[in-house]
Order: structure tokens, then sequence, then C-alpha cells
């Protein structure tokens, strides 16, 4: 510590000779703009896949329990919002289970893609836990929350911001 014209000044050269940060406070490649963008045609396909998919499974419980009920139901409005209402449901629970099983859906794991957190590595439960919430409010208003990458400045659904995690090419 030296006194300098009425300031005192501290000299940290000693303590800290240089500026030390990390590798780890940049960006990694696959939080960028330019790489999210780069993946939107295959997060496309592998939700268009996993949409097939539950659509299937749903079709084949719809159709089970239908061919059993003693009396036709009227379809009317009412009924037909239940079944939408189930099938969206249905989706989330999927899209649930294998987040927290895989870290990935059936359609991207077809697709070579896989969610991971800002350090590259596959989700924990509760990163899943969160990516499947924001699932949940991406579907509720008919799957907006997977359009809005398309518009988003970072390319990001929904479930991405609510659970701070990103997909990456396998």
């Amino acid at each position: 510590m030296q006194r300098k014209g009425g300031r005192t000044v501290i000299d940290l050269s000693k303590i800290q000779p240089g500026l030390d940060f990390d590798d780890e406070n940049y960006a990694a490649e696959f939080t960028l703009p330019e790489y999210q963008r780069s993946l939107l045609l295959p997060r496309t396909y592998a939700m268009l896949t996993d949409l097939v998919i539950v659509f299937g499974l749903y079709m084949i419980f719809l159709i089970s329990t239908v061919s059993e009920m003693p009396v036709p139901i009227p379809l009317n409005r009412r009924i037909l919002g239940i079944y939408c209402a189930a099938y969206l449901l249905l989706l989330v629970v999927y899209l649930f289970l294998f987040m927290l099983s895989m870290s990935q859906t059936t359609g991207m794991r077809i697709h070579g893609l896989v969610a991971v957190n800002r350090n590259g590595d596959r989700l924990s439960p509760g990163e899943a836990v969160l990516r499947s919430f924001g699932y949940l409010i991406s579907v509720v208003p008919l799957l907006f929350g997977f359009l809005w990458a398309f518009i988003d400045p970072e390319h990001l659904t929904w479930a991405d911001k609510v659970s701070a995690t990103f997909v990456k090419r396998i």
C-alpha cells in the first residue's frame, strides 16, 4: 500500500498477477443461436415423429375402448374436446418419461438429438422434471411453445427456456 498525492494506492499485482478467467465461463457451441437454428429442421422432424408415435398409441387405446362400449357415444364438441385433451396429456406423459429416463425421446434418437444442460451433460432428474413442465406449457396452447423456436432469436422452445437446457446433435 502506497500513498501518492493524498490517495492510497493498493497494488494487487503481487496477490493476483493477471486475470485468470476460467474457460468454463465461455458459452459452449451448442448454446449459441446459430447452432440451435441449424437444429430447427431435425427438431421438427423429431417432434413430428413423436407426435405420430403417440397418436398411434392413442388410436390403439381409442379403438379398443370405443369398440367395447355397449352404447355408442354421440360425437359432440365436448366429447371431442375431452379426447383431444387426453391425447395432449398422453403426449406430455410420453415426453416426461423419455426425458427422465434417457434425455431424449424416440424421435430425438432417430434424428440424432439429445437434451443436455449448459455443461453438455445429459439431464439430471430435476432438470428433466423442469423440462417436462416446459413441455406441459408448450403443449397446452396447441403446441405453440414448440413453434416458438422459429421466431425466438435464440431458437429455443419454451421447454428449453423454462429448464435452461439445450438440444444438441449426437
